[in-house]
């Protein structure tokens, strides 16, 4: 059996589909390439203590956490409680509106 030629037409339509795709993994690379600190983890904000502990805030309201501010993305301080004093960390809107 011989193969007929390809269609010009047809040829553009899977090259405008490869270009598309490469956009998109190219926008998509871009956004988890901006994440925070190359971990997948976007740091959005700090919060100072008022004993003075630094820590780093990703997230909000209930889904929010809280490292130490020298502490690896791994060790997430895993109480709402500041841990060096005890004093409450934010949580929530009514937190970042005082």
């Amino acid at each position: 059996m011989s193969r007929r030629p390809t269609d010009p037409t047809r040829r553009l339509g899977l090259i405008a589909v490869a270009v598309a795709l490469a956009a998109a993994l190219g926008v998509a690379g871009a956004r988890l390439g901006g994440r925070g600190r190359g971990s997948g983890i976007a740091v959005t904000d700090t919060f100072r203590c008022r004993c003075g502990a630094e820590y780093r805030v990703s997230g909000a309201d209930r889904h929010r956490v809280h490292w130490p501010a020298g502490a690896s993305e791994a060790e997430p301080v895993l109480d709402d409680r500041c841990t060096s004093c005890g004093t409450p960390l934010p949580a929530g809107h009514a937190d970042r509106a005082a």
